[in-house]
């Protein structure tokens, strides 16, 4: 502690004297001067400039920037008076080589520096104000990091220690399977949450939200392996499969992510008795767009805002991760996500920027139908 202190101190005290040493010439020249105008542009003005470098001291001490970035400011203003009392000794030198010496060389260098000093103080306190907050925003993006990874671990680790604990019980309850069957759907609940955790922090954490869209992705076959999967876990929801042959798009390295809690999203909030999905994958323009209709209850026009303004309330807010990270990766692969109430159900457009000719995929211009009330979170994906 009291090392810090001295270093501080000893920062403040090199900025104070960035405005001292010039200071105590301009005062020891002053009482030199007679004409009026000398005495203002070669002291008064210098003076002030010097004095204004030491005053900042005391509200720089006492600022959140001291003690980390007091010697950030120190330097820009001891680098501005070297620039301009530098420019300054140009000026003089090129007079002195072109006739008589002009009066007091000394009093133009040195006003100069005390000019430069209060210019570099103003662009060190902007420069140590910008850097404090890009590194508050790294510390907290690693904090996140850290809590992001040990919540997940810790999470998938507990859950599947209680629904390995729960399948037992389950099998030596005698009518508590509707209990089990509660605690079993919530605990997957959990997992599903832990899974969305860990791609949402590939898509906007320190890495992710850097990463250039560099990803060619066939949406065709994505679609299909997504088809797939919830084929065998929902048999009971009857799926129309895209019949385009490739069709391949710029996007994000998560696309099958996207895709998959777009269509996903469409199975499980559907509680009918037929459940039915429609995916297409169709040629809009230059891009490529998935398309996901169903004949559920479709997606409340409260959450639809709440994605398009990008941020939740307490009064505005959705149920899980699963449409946020969908948003994320379509915004990561500059790709427009739509939703739109129609008279049959919901419907849900991807659109993505094409990067390859395509074979066997349907033209279209409309992609959500005639719907009742559409909103886009990124754009209207008509052309």
């Amino acid at each position: 502690m009291r090392t810090t202190r001295l270093r501080n101190a000893g920062e403040l005290g090199l900025l104070a004297a960035v405005g001292l040493v010039p200071l105590g010439y301009h005062l020891t020249s002053l009482s030199a001067m007679s004409d009026p105008t000398a005495i203002v542009t070669g002291a008064l003005v210098p003076i002030a400039c010097s004095a204004l470098v030491v005053a900042a001291t005391v509200p720089v001490a006492r600022s959140p920037l001291s003690p980390t970035y007091t010697l950030r400011v120190t330097g820009w203003s001891a680098l501005g008076a070297l620039t301009l009392g530098a420019v300054a000794l140009l000026f003089v030198t090129y007079e002195l080589s072109q006739g008589p010496p002009p009066e007091g060389p000394s009093v133009v260098i040195v006003g100069a520096a005390s000019v430069g000093s209060v210019f570099g103080l103003a662009f060190g306190l902007t420069d140590a104000r910008q850097q404090r907050a890009q590194d508050q925003i790294e510390r907290a993006n690693d904090q996140l990091t850290v809590l992001n990874r040990v919540l997940r671990h810790n999470i998938r680790n507990a859950m599947t220690v209680v629904r390995g604990r729960v399948e037992l019980l389950g099998e030596r309850a005698d009518g508590g399977e509707e209990s089990v069957a509660v605690v079993a759907e919530n605990v997957d609940r959990l997992l599903t949450v832990s899974e969305h955790a860990r791609h949402i922090g590939e898509v906007i954490g320190p890495d992710g939200a850097d990463e250039d869209v560099e990803a060619s992705v066939d949406l065709v076959d994505v679609v299909d392996g997504v088809i797939e999967r919830l084929r065998a876990e929902h048999p009971d929801v009857e799926f129309d499969a895209p019949v385009a042959a490739a069709c391949r798009v710029r996007a994000h390295p998560l696309a099958e992510v996207l895709v998959s809690e777009v269509i996903e999203n469409a199975v499980v909030h559907n509680e009918g008795d037929a459940r039915r999905v429609d995916v297409s994958v169709r040629r809009v323009g230059d891009d490529a767009a998935l398309r996901v209709a169903d004949d559920g209850p479709g997606i409340p026009e409260e959450t639809v805002e709440t994605l398009r303004r990008g941020y939740e309330t307490s009064m505005r807010h959705t149920d899980g991760l699963g449409l946020w990270l969908a948003q994320w990766v379509a915004d990561r692969s500059d790709a427009d996500l739509a939703f739109a109430s129609t008279a049959e159900g919901q419907v849900v457009a991807v659109r993505f920027e094409r990067v390859e000719e395509t074979e066997g995929v349907p033209a279209s211009d409309e992609l959500l139908g005639a719907a009742t009330a559409t909103a886009t979170t990124e754009g209207d994906s008509d052309d």
